[in-house]
């Protein structure tokens, strides 16, 4: 009978939503259509949720997604309430959209471990389905064991075409985790998450933390993150394991408290992008690429910081001995207590960066850093820095070129750039032979 009345409701808001006026025919979009009229409100009987933080509604809400599930998928609404909840939310099946009001439809677990929402059957693989407009909390601290007993806002593992707008997640080991931890299959794939926080400040306990990362990329393939808000307490996105195909875009990873690493790529993951961003205020790397790491790009993006002062290992982009085929292009990177780039990759390109007042822990103290550049290639071969502008009051060189220990800097070209307002410029102290520096003021 209720499938037969939402069916009967489907076909009257198509009619009333064609209009005629004056001869013409306007159609309304899909937007028009109310969620409410064609969902499974939680609310509503038979589910009958409480939504007043006290009720357990697990059951209720279960109950909804389950039926929205059974009928081949359907928008399970959340009108404005906090939804409390005694066990993981679960999706398995395809098709079915999570749909509450914003922020005032609030789903919290009342567990430090498991996650909130799980989308996905770790094995096999649930497609099209949606979390949007809710948030996430949990009403104690997650977990400090994030190894063993991890905690997670919104888990999607062993699922296709899955898509989270909207949402705002607290609380958690990990706020927003995709793939399978360890998994080397593309089990997990499509995933995108726009529009959403994942933040500290707002939560319904004193202090919001993510003792793991923020978001988590840990396997699979084919992954966007856009137009987000982070707010870390130890790492903003972390790309681990072989996660490949992810696109970080429009994207602000920000905290006036301290944390540890704004973007890492770590694993043997490959084809990472992180473009049109904005880092600030990591107390280690801002980001950071790892030894395995391949084919990482970094562009049109503000790496900086919000104070001067920071930490002393405060570090705009470091790239370690082992990464391959690495893009930094067209950033502006400033106010970094040590370098603003430091490589030790091969195949690395840097060009056309804004390099502004970094090596400032050397501002009070010219002595504190005397082996620091604003920009500073260590080892690594094929490796190309030009139209760089570069100027600083303390760095060592505006671009220093040198091998690594037993590591020679070697294939390299270095023209086009502007340290006139640094140090003392470029200083070239590899012992590689192959090798043009030109054309440099």
């Amino acid at each position: 009978m209720m499938n037969q009345f939402k069916f009967r409701m489907r076909i009257l808001v198509a009619i009333l939503a064609t209009v005629v006026l004056g001869g013409s025919t306007i159609t309304a979009p899909d937007l028009a259509v109310a969620a409410s009229v064609t969902d499974y409100n939680v609310k509503a009987a038979p589910y009958n949720a409480v939504g007043d933080g006290i009720a357990d509604d697990t059951a209720a809400i279960q109950s909804a997604i389950n039926d929205a599930q059974s009928a081949g998928g359907g928008v399970v609404f959340f009108p404005k309430g906090s939804y409390k909840l005694s066990s993981t939310l679960n999706i398995s099946e395809h098709n079915v959209q999570l749909e509450g009001t914003g922020k005032g439809s609030s789903l919290f677990l009342n567990k430090g471990t498991d996650a909130v929402i799980h989308i996905g059957t770790g094995s096999g693989q649930t497609t099209h389905n949606k979390v949007k407009n809710l948030a996430i909390d949990r009403s104690v601290a997650p977990n400090a064991d994030i190894v063993h007993s991890p905690s997670y806002g919104i888990r999607v593992e062993g699922a296709r075409f899955t898509t989270l707008d909207g949402v705002t997640v607290y609380n958690a080991a990990y706020g927003i985790s995709v793939g399978v931890k360890g998994n080397a299959q593309l089990n997990t794939q499509f995933v995108t998450i726009l529009n959403s926080n994942v933040m500290t400040t707002g939560s319904m306990q004193p202090t919001s933390v993510f003792p793991g990362a923020n978001i988590v990329f840990w396997s699979g393939a084919d992954y966007k993150l856009s137009k987000t808000f982070l707010e870390p307490t130890n790492i903003g996105v972390l790309m681990e394991g072989n996660s490949n195909g992810i696109n970080i875009d429009t994207t602000t990873v920000i905290n006036g408290a301290p944390f540890n690493y704004g973007i890492m790529s770590v694993g043997n993951g490959f084809a990472r992008y992180i473009v049109n961003s904005i880092l600030e205020n990591a107390h280690h790397q801002q980001i950071y690429i790892g030894g395995e790491s391949e084919r990482v790009t970094v562009a049109n993006s503000w790496i900086g910081a919000g104070d001067e002062e920071g930490t002393t290992t405060r570090l705009g982009i470091l790239i370690e001995s082992g990464a391959k085929k690495v893009t930094i292009a067209d950033n502006r990177i400033g106010d970094q207590q040590l370098q603003g780039i430091f490589s030790k990759g091969d195949n690395v390109t840097i060009t056309g960066n804004l390099l502004e007042r970094n090596v400032v822990r050397n501002r009070l103290n010219p002595n504190n850093c005397l082996s620091c550049d604003s920009m500073q290639i260590e080892g690594g071969k094929h490796v190309i820095v030009n139209g760089n502008r570069v100027f600083s009051d303390f760095d060592r060189n505006g671009i220093g070129l040198f091998d690594d220990g037993a590591r020679k800097l070697n294939y390299y070209i270095v023209t086009g750039n502007d340290t006139s307002e640094s140090g003392s410029g470029i200083h070239d102290a590899a012992t590689g032979t192959s090798k043009v520096v030109a054309n440099n003021l």
